[in-house]
C-alpha cells in the first residue's frame, strides 16, 4: 500500500494520486463509481487542473473521498493539495469524520447480484400503482377538471455540474414573479394628468413603456436605514452554490441556496454588514440590493465571488 509520504517531491498530487489507483488495480470509472465522483471532475484532479474544478470547499470534499477510497490519509492529501495550490485553508477538525467511510472492500470489487435491484423496481412499480389506484378512487369528481401541467425539467449538462455532499438538498427561497400588469394609454394619460397637480419634487412611476415620457428608476444604491435587501436571480446557464453570512470569519452561514435555473432566486433582508460567497458566478443573472440592480463584482481567485454589502451598496 502506498501511503502519502512515499510521494515524490516533484510529484504532482493529480499524478501520486493516479499512481496509488493503478497500483490497486482500478480504473477511473471504478473509483468513480465508488466515489460517486463524475469521471470529468476526476480527470480534472488527476491532471493537478485545479482552477478548472468548483469551489475550493468542493474540491477538499472529493479529495477527502478519494483518499478514504484509496486507503489514505485524508489530512496528508489536503496538505499537500493546499501546499499545491498555495491555499491558507486550515484543515478543519471534521474533516476527518469523513475517515468512518470503510476503504474499498475485496467484495466491493466483486460482480454484484442483479436480483436485489430488480426486486427493488418491482416493489417500487407495485406501490406507485398502488397509490394511483388510492387516488382515482379517493378523489372527488371535480378533482381532475383543470390538473396542473406537468413541466418537464430541462435537460442541461452545465445544471448537472457535480455538487459537493450535503449542499444539494438545500431549496432556493422564491421563483421569478407572476406578476405581470399591463398599462393602457389611458393610465399614462391619467397619471401624467395627476402629476400636473402635483408638487415639482413629487415622482411618478409608470410600470409600462408609453408614449409619453416616463421617470426612470434609481440606478445608483437606495438607502434603507442599515438595512440590505439582496435578491440573486439565476440566468439558466450554470448551477451555483450560494452562501450568506455575517462576518466573513464566521463559520456559519444565515442563508444558503443552490441557483440552477432562470426561475430560481434567493432573496434576504438583514441589518447590518452581510457576506456574500457565490460559487458559480455565471449561474447569476441579476443582482439587486434594496431593489436596485447592481452588477456582481469581478472574482479576484478563480471562478468564486467574494464580497460584503451595507445599507443597498457593495463594499469595496
Amino acid at each position: 500500500m502506498i501511503q502519502v509520504e512515499e510521494k515524490n517531491p516533484n510529484e504532482r498530487l493529480g499524478d501520486f494520486l493516479t499512481r496509488v489507483r493503478e497500483s490497486q488495480g482500478l480504473s477511473i470509472e471504478d473509483l468513480s463509481e465508488r466515489t460517486k465522483i463524475s469521471l470529468k471532475m476526476l480527470r480534472f484532479i488527476e491532471a493537478s487542473d485545479w482552477k478548472s474544478l468548483p469551489v475550493e470547499a468542493y474540491v477538499r470534499s472529493y479529495l477527502n473521498s478519494i483518499s478514504v477510497k484509496l486507503g489514505l490519509d485524508p489530512r496528508a492529501v489536503l496538505k499537500v493539495y493546499s501546499d499545491e495550490v498555495g491555499s491558507n485553508f486550515a484543515v478543519r477538525d471534521m474533516e476527518p469524520l469523513v475517515q468512518k467511510v470503510s476503504p474499498i472492500a475485496d467484495e466491493e470489487r466483486k460482480p454484484r447480484s442483479k436480483a436485489v435491484p430488480v426486486i427493488i423496481v418491482i416493489v417500487a412499480i407495485l406501490l406507485v400503482a398502488g397509490f394511483h389506484l388510492w387516488t382515482k378512487f379517493d378523489s372527488s369528481p371535480d378533482a381532475n377538471v383543470n390538473p396542473p401541467a406537468v413541466v418537464a425539467p430541462e435537460d442541461s449538462s452545465e445544471l448537472n455540474q457535480d455538487m459537493p455532499e450535503g449542499a444539494e438538498a438545500v431549496p432556493v427561497d422564491s421563483i421569478k414573479d407572476e406578476k405581470n400588469e399591463t398599462v393602457t394609454q389611458d393610465d399614462v394619460d391619467k397619471a401624467v394628468k395627476k402629476a400636473e397637480n402635483l408638487p415639482a419634487s413629487a415622482t411618478i412611476f409608470i410600470s409600462s413603456a408609453s408614449k409619453k415620457d416616463t421617470v426612470k428608476a434609481p440606478t445608483g444604491p437606495v438607502s434603507d436605514n442599515g438595512r440590505t435587501k439582496i435578491e440573486l436571480v439565476g440566468s439558466g446557464e450554470m448551477r451555483s452554490w450560494v452562501g450568506i453570512k455575517r462576518d466573513e470569519d464566521d463559520d456559519e452561514f444565515v442563508k444558503e441556496a443552490n441557483i440552477a435555473t432562470v426561475d430560481n432566486k434567493l432573496v434576504y433582508t438583514a441589518s447590518g454588514t452581510l457576506y456574500v460567497v457565490i460559487g458559480e458566478p455565471r449561474a447569476i443573472g441579476k443582482m439587486f440590493l434594496n431593489g436596485v440592480e447592481t452588477p456582481l463584482p469581478a472574482p479576484k481567485f478563480g471562478r468564486v465571488v467574494r464580497f460584503s454589502v451595507y445599507d443597498g451598496r457593495v463594499l469595496k
